[in-house]
């Protein structure tokens, strides 16, 4: 019995030093994907941005053209399920007319439940007074986009409306 007890006591120390802390993933990721240096001044640049955004059919949330960050939004419905992209965006310059420019992608999916309180008589009469109905709104998923493609194509449209 004492060696079960010892060994279960074993198997917990060693399921506790296998789990990686998140913060470790950050030290980790070296990914310079969702950064761009683009040649023109912080105006020319955030009105290329929010061109851009706006082209695309999102809702702009959130601008501070003096910090040069901003923030925007597009949602995609189906059925009872509703998919939020938003899209993060900051600028530094880095002198002599060149800017770098940060955007940061996540994608939140929510599925609204639907119940029902509706009062029936032997399953067949609804009842007068009663019920009604009730929808819930759930978060099933939320993840940063890492996709490099996704960043390549928001830093190529950005680029093609400084040149226009």
């Amino acid at each position: 019995m004492r060696k079960l007890i010892l060994l279960s006591l074993g198997f917990l120390v060693a399921a506790g030093c296998a789990s990686v802390p998140v913060y470790k993933q950050i030290q980790k990721d070296n990914s310079t994907y969702n950064s761009r240096i683009f040649t023109a001044t912080s105006e020319q640049l955030h009105k290329a941005v929010n061109q851009m955004l706006l082209s695309r059919k999102f809702q702009i949330d959130n601008e501070d053209e003096t910090t040069g960050s901003m923030m925007a939004s597009r949602y995609f419905s189906q059925s009872r399920s509703n998919t939020v992209v938003v899209i993060q965006s900051r600028m530094f310059s880095q002198g002599n007319g060149h800017q770098k420019l940060f955007f940061n992608g996540i994608q939140t999916t929510q599925r609204n439940y639907i119940t029902d309180h509706t009062r029936f008589l032997l399953w067949l009469i609804p009842l007068p007074g009663g019920g009604g109905k009730e929808v819930t709104k759930t978060k099933e998923e939320e993840a940063s986009i890492a996709d490099p493609t996704f960043y390549n194509d928001l830093f190529d449209a950005v680029e093609k409306n400084l040149g226009s």
